[in-house]
């Protein structure tokens, strides 16, 4: 038998059984190609990430490190779709998880067609996604997914494996040698993906040596010269996000030129090979 739990807002590891019955979903074809979790890499259409021994992680929920037992769980009186964070679909030892979200909710009236045209006065409904938004397979203990921050409300503190710079950091950040603020740009202005940028580049720079990094400011200012550099100083003037990212992107060395048309281009995402 294949059952559907509701995680319930507000209510911590609290799960009501919503349903029995049919599968909701299907187990992707493409998960044996899955790669391990990378924060510099986005994903083509048909890969997933990957976390193994997932079972053993801080951030695993209760409900996958035991067996399921559907007595567990007590059946939903009334389905109130405004108390559902979201679903799980046990199905043959497989769990998958989508997010209940405000498009995921479907309430109209219409009329269905089939051996008697029958109204349908507009009740509630749970649209079901093509794909779900995470897959655990417990014989293999493996977690897959497709992003990170889909995932982060179902499984608390998933995202310290994409860490973002707290406000401390980000000043400290701010105070490097080889950065001038301008026109007010401090620590306040700075949004989560160039928080999320820091915390990589400040990982990136622990490992240069003070050559390493001249050189890197340097080749930073031959591919982006938009940016005000002092380069006797090796100072970079930041004054907006924009600023910012592409220095960030340098750091990271994202930029790189094709070696048939020469032409110049940043990478949106990278894998160590």
């Amino acid at each position: 038998m294949n059952y559907v739990l509701a995680k319930i807002k507000e209510k911590e590891d609290t799960f009501e059984k919503l349903y029995s019955g049919e599968e909701l979903f299907s187990v992707p074809s493409d998960l044996d190609s899955a790669i391990d979790y990378e924060p510099a890499r986005l994903l083509e259409e048909d890969e997933w990430f990957q976390l193994d021994n997932f079972s053993d992680r801080k951030f695993c929920i209760d409900l996958l490190k035991k067996d399921f037992r559907s007595t567990e769980y007590e059946e939903v009186k009334r389905a109130r779709t405004e108390t559902i964070e979201y679903i799980c679909s046990y199905q043959e030892n497989n769990y998958f998880f989508q997010r209940i979200l405000k498009q995921n909710i479907f309430q109209k009236k219409r009329l269905t067609l089939g051996d008697n045209v029958v109204l349908d006065k507009g009740e509630k409904s749970i649209v079901i996604n093509s794909t779900p938004d995470a897959v655990f397979l417990k014989e293999k203990n493996i977690l897959y997914f497709k992003k990170l921050q889909t995932i982060a409300p179902i499984f608390r503190g998933i995202g310290t494996l994409y860490k973002e710079a707290t406000k401390e950091e980000t000043e400290k950040f701010l105070r490097s040698n080889f950065i001038a603020l301008e026109n007010g740009y401090d620590a306040d202005k700075v949004k989560t993906m160039n928080r999320k940028r820091i915390a990589m580049a400040m990982d990136t720079l622990k490992g240069f040596s003070k050559k390493q990094q001249k050189e890197v400011l340097d080749y930073t200012h031959q591919y982006y010269p938009q940016l005000k550099y002092e380069k006797k100083e090796g100072i970079f003037t930041v004054g907006n996000e924009d600023d910012m990212k592409y220095l960030l992107w340098g750091i990271e060395q994202r930029y790189y030129t094709t070696p048939v048309t020469n032409e110049k281009r940043v990478a949106n995402s990278i894998t160590k090979l």
